[in-house]
């Protein structure tokens, strides 16, 4: 069978569920960012990845188009697709829709978080802190849980979206800086919870803007660091 005729049945056997596969996809590729497994300048390839994830090329192709749209990949010609870098000032961009939407996301948050939601999430950020090193991939679970839930509380479906959206841009950028060792405040987080958690719309709100600003700030001053 020739290789166009193969993909040709390929793109046939997938199309009743090709979204979710291509969704699927695009995923593990966002995680691999995430945990630094791909780094800004890798060059990926439809055929490799796709014996990597077990998956078909077409919804590799369907995914992999998807992260250059959000600016995480780009196409050079004859190379193929590659992970693009991601400055600083991107990063400080990034922060500052966060502050708007997740401040908005908190406020309208306030006293909706159900009680057992409230324990898990205490316990999960209790656990980190136990955890003397922990990686790169712990924070963002124990982070992603804690800010995910706020953003489902906050009512606003199209809202919820952008924030995860952005929240992985700011996730991938400390995969790729990943030299300068994580940090994770849990009295901060915690702060931010019981805030949320409290029902009261403005302090939640101010604590999400202390909380984003905060993470900026550090992040800056350790980037700063690491250059001196």
């Amino acid at each position: 069978m020739g290789e166009v005729e193969a993909a040709l049945r390929e793109d046939d056997a997938e199309s009743g569920d090709r979204p979710n596969l291509a969704g699927q996809v695009y995923e593990q590729l966002v995680d691999l960012l995430i945990r630094g497994e791909l780094r800004p300048g890798d060059v990926i390839t439809e055929r490799r990845m796709a014996e990597r994830l077990k998956a078909s090329r077409t919804p590799i192709r369907e995914a992999l188009g998807r992260l250059e749209s959000e600016g995480l990949v780009y196409k050079q010609p004859s190379r193929g697709v590659t992970v693009s870098p991601f400055s600083t000032e991107a990063f400080v961009e990034a922060l500052n829709v966060r502050i708007l939407l997740e401040g908005e996301a908190a406020r309208l948050a306030a006293g909706r978080i159900p009680a057992d939601r409230v324990a898990r999430i205490h316990s999960e950020l209790q656990r980190l802190a136990a955890n003397p090193e922990p990686t790169l991939a712990e924070i963002w679970e124990v982070d992603d849980l804690l800010h995910g839930e706020i953003a489902d509380a906050a009512g606003n479906t199209l809202m919820a979206g952008m924030i995860r959206d952005l929240r992985r841009r700011t996730h991938v950028f400390n995969a790729y800086r990943r030299a300068i060792r994580p940090t994770f405040g849990i009295e901060e987080n915690t702060f931010l919870l019981d805030a949320v958690a409290s029902g009261d719309r403005e302090r939640a709100r101010e604590a999400m803007i202390r909380h984003i600003e905060n993470v900026k700030v550090a992040v800056i001053e350790r980037l700063a660091g690491a250059i001196r």
